[in-house]
């Protein structure tokens, strides 16, 4: 929502206005990624299913990895192609979706997540999992949801586990980006806002420690601390803000779903991994899109 209010209100500002067929491709636009960020995301899901298999006692075939990294890749392009095709077809002309990838790119990505991945399993807490160090544990649906007031959160952990009497709760971040200490704080903070409404779990925030293993700078990155009630109060400070932020956002387009009435993005790379770039009117010139949306905000305002 930060980097782009209108690129999130396609894809989440309808969901309560429309449904079916439209919805689910105004979603699917939305999600276009690049190759590089199906590379990142492929990685995650194998590092996860590493962990899956070795939970339910089954040995992991090393001389497959390659392959399922291969066809992670490859299937989301597929389905990215459907997506570009249905764009080309409203537009009437070739879209900039459209990415032409050769065999020896996607060689490369799979290099690439392969090893991250070798990486990944010698890193704590993995490597300690794996070998049996920590034995209870389980991995969590980022698609599992957490209940404040009115609104269902996606706070969830990726790995959850058991050290004496704390229970550890950790984000794995595949996008090398790295952010800053306070804000790194309040959003692991929020995972433990799913602790403390899971059956089983400890009633109090300091028998948390929150947690991330991030990928940056070319190497895994490992960060922890203790919950606190103070931070998980600020982080639910945040949320409640952000949601608020959203909710004003979604009732500034009005009934009309009026789009011209939400800003742009800030950088211009934002809009390069944008699925909406054909149509958006900062897609081919930010700066001109800017001026123009600022000026059909300043035609309405005068009107009212």
């Amino acid at each position: 929502m930060e980097k782009c209010p209108r690129a999130w209100a396609l894809k989440y500002g309808f969901n309560r206005k429309f449904s079916g067929t439209f919805n689910r491709h105004l979603i699917n636009i939305s999600d276009w990624s690049s190759p590089w960020r199906l590379m990142q995301r492929a990685l995650r899901g194998v590092i996860i299913d590493r962990l899956d298999l070795h939970s339910k006692g089954k040995s992991w075939p090393e001389d497959d990895l390659a392959m399922r990294i291969r066809h992670r890749i490859i299937g989301a392009l597929e389905r990215q192609r459907t997506t570009v095709k249905l764009v080309e077809l409203r537009l009437g002309d070739s879209s900039k979706l459209r990415v032409e990838i050769e065999n020896e790119e996607i060689n490369r990505l799979v290099e690439i997540a392969c090893y991250r991945f070798h990486s990944a399993v010698k890193s704590e807490p993995i490597a300690s999992i794996l070998r049996g160090d920590i034995v209870e544990w389980f991995t969590c649906s980022r698609l599992e949801k957490t209940k404040l007031d009115r609104w269902d959160l996606h706070v969830a952990p990726d790995i959850v586990w058991r050290q004496g009497r704390n229970w550890h709760l950790l984000k794995l971040t595949v996008q090398g980006t790295a952010i800053p200490v306070k804000h790194r704080r309040l959003e692991t903070n929020a995972m433990v806002l799913w602790g403390l409404f899971r059956t089983g779990m400890p009633a109090m925030a300091n028998r948390f420690v929150v947690e991330t293993l991030t990928w940056n700078r070319g190497r895994w990155r490992h960060w922890s601390e203790h919950a606190s009630n103070r931070l998980v109060d600020d982080a639910t400070m945040l949320i409640k803000s952000d949601m608020q932020a959203m909710t004003d956002l979604y009732l500034k387009m009005g009934d009309s779903c009026d789009l011209s009435q939400l800003p742009l993005a800030e950088q211009r790379r934002t809009c390069r991994n944008c699925g909406h770039i054909d149509t958006c009117p900062g897609g081919e010139d930010l700066q001109r899109g800017r001026l123009e949306q600022s000026a059909l905000e300043m035609a309405k305002a005068s009107s009212e």
